[in-house]
């Protein structure tokens, strides 16, 4: 009985104790945290580049004629010093970029018309569906045949993949909003410029994020996949270039170059988050 009269007469000092040890431990996404997740990545990807460098010297790469980490990365620095590299980069990047502006567009007050209205979203629900599950290279063969192998049909089917992601988030953007904001907005007797900046936007934008990131990252992959199998000027057809002619470092450099392209894409979207969107509770969490 004193044993355990002693031991509820500790917990509350335990309780405590615990408490003051977790306000005076260093919070894990701190500048600490931070540094720490920045070596894991960076160490990472130095672990990959070793792999991919040993796995290169085996009889079965050597067989491939597979090019090494050092190697490829080797020829990427050669090809960054010339025209022909920022061209191709251009070219894709402006492909991609038109491509996912076209999709916003077109994608974002498509999808909230069909999420505010019920008889809408019924009867384009099965279409949707439908549509959305066709391989976008499959459109490939048909642009070609009306566009040719221009920088058009590769803007057109890089369209088809992105805009699906973003139409749907916005059906649930639509479906989801508020009506009771509407209504405190006109009460206050807002500007529409300010119900769009104060009210909509940041209501709609939580939904749509989401889909945008995917769009982004359908509209790079179909773009590269366009300009390999069109012949359009761009990574994709420096891909096949190198290929005919049996350029294995040269070939695996622009795969890392469309890597790297992808990689920089993301990073400026998760900056581009924290500030749109510093807001929400899943990143207000990360900013304390």
């Amino acid at each position: 009985m004193t044993s355990q009269l002693e031991a509820g007469a500790q917990a509350p000092a335990a309780a405590a104790h615990r408490q003051r040890a977790a306000r005076h431990r260093p919070p894990a996404n701190g500048p600490a945290g931070r540094l720490k997740m920045r070596l894991l990545q960076a160490a990472t990807v130095v672990g990959f580049l070793a792999l991919w460098e040993l796995f290169a010297r085996t009889p079965t790469a050597a067989k491939a004629d597979m090019p090494g980490a050092l190697e490829s990365l080797g020829r990427l620095g050669e090809l960054l010093l010339t025209g022909k590299y920022w061209a191709a980069l251009g070219s894709t990047t402006g492909s991609w970029a038109v491509a996912l502006t076209a999709s916003i567009v077109m994608g974002v007050p498509a999808g909230l018309a069909i999420g505010r209205s019920r008889k809408v979203f019924d009867s384009t629900k099965w279409s949707i569906d439908f549509l959305r599950t066709i391989p976008s290279v499959a459109f490939i063969p048909l642009a070609l045949l009306l566009m040719g192998r221009t920088q058009a049909m590769v803007i057109v089917v890089a369209v088809i993949p992105a805009v699906w992601p973003l139409v749907i988030q916005a059906i649930y953007a639509g479906q989801q909003a508020d009506p009771m904001l509407g209504r405190v907005a006109r009460s206050f007797r807002l500007t529409l410029a300010d119900r769009i900046r104060y009210v909509l936007a940041p209501d709609v934008l939580a939904f749509i994020w989401p889909g945008l990131r995917l769009a982004t990252t359908a509209a790079l992959l179909v773009t590269v996949s366009a300009e390999l199998i069109g012949g359009s000027r761009g990574i994709g057809s420096e891909i096949m270039n190198a290929q005919i002619y049996n350029r294995s470092a040269t070939l695996y450099a622009w795969v890392l170059t469309a890597c790297f392209l992808g990689l920089l894409i993301n990073a400026v979207l998760a900056v581009l988050q924290r500030k749109l969107l510093w807001w929400h509770p899943s990143l207000r969490g990360k900013q304390r």
